[in-house]
């Protein structure tokens, strides 16, 4: 069976309280777009923001209404053009703190996470850990 295209701006759901929706920045490094998760049911974490784009923002927004959830936080692997300016207007218009693993590149961390490091979401949990030959900045969970 054929693996389902890669459509900017659908939700779909790659695993239990696992949604991925991908933003339209299309590219080498990023392919069909930035893949930006929302992870957990009643209370979500939002990993990977993307870039700073006002529909794909607006998509995250209606994906965690449509999901009755409220977005506790958002997390930012890497600090990467891709990944993290999403973040500020994320939080700005949810309140939802910001954890990753340094602040730079125009991301500001509301707080650093460590190894080890637990972001409870209810019924599903992050624990924060790095992988080797990827950057300081990436996390797995």
């Amino acid at each position: 069976m054929p693996e389902p295209a890669l459509v900017p701006g659908v939700v779909e759901e790659v695993a239990p309280h696992v949604r991925r929706l991908i933003a339209p920045n299309p590219g080498v490094m990023t392919g069909p777009g930035t893949n930006t998760y929302l992870v957990g049911d009643e209370v979500l974490a939002v990993i990977d923001p993307g870039p700073e784009d006002d529909s794909h923002l607006e998509a995250t927004l209606a994906a965690v209404a449509d999901l009755g959830a409220r977005l506790d936080c958002i997390l930012v692997t890497h600090t990467h053009l891709d990944h993290s300016p999403g973040a500020a207007a994320l939080a700005q218009r949810t309140r939802a703190e910001r954890l990753g693993f340094t602040s730079r590149d125009g991301f500001e961390a509301s707080r650093t996470l460590v190894d080890g490091d637990e972001v409870d979401l209810g019924r599903s949990d992050c624990e924060r850990c790095t992988r080797r030959g990827t950057p300081r900045t990436t996390c797995a969970t």
